[in-house]
């Protein structure tokens, strides 16, 4: 399939017209419908969004990313620069 030879994607979603989409391309399964959401199984996918993209997501959800969010700041601020991270994969 042509999505595993994607080294990396990255996604970007802004603005309430697009919340909905955004709701299914991650808390709903891979479906035709939302071709967007066959990136769930990409190993190395990344999706950006504003605060009004995320209104039709579960509260849970958000609280979930911004955590990550957190998480990856402060291994950046203990560590350095994010380039020197490195994660196995």
């Amino acid at each position: 399939m042509l999505i595993d030879h994607i080294c990396f994607v990255l996604i970007l979603i802004s603005g309430t017209s697009k919340a909905y989409a955004l709701h299914m391309a991650i808390e709903e399964g891979i479906n035709h419908m939302w071709t967007v959401s066959a990136f769930q199984n990409h190993p190395r996918f990344l999706c950006v969004c504003d605060e009004d993209a995320t209104m039709e997501l579960k509260v849970k959800t958000v609280r979930y990313f911004k955590g990550l969010m957190s998480v990856h700041s402060q291994l950046i601020a203990d560590n350095g620069h994010p380039s020197l991270l490195h994660t196995e994969n």
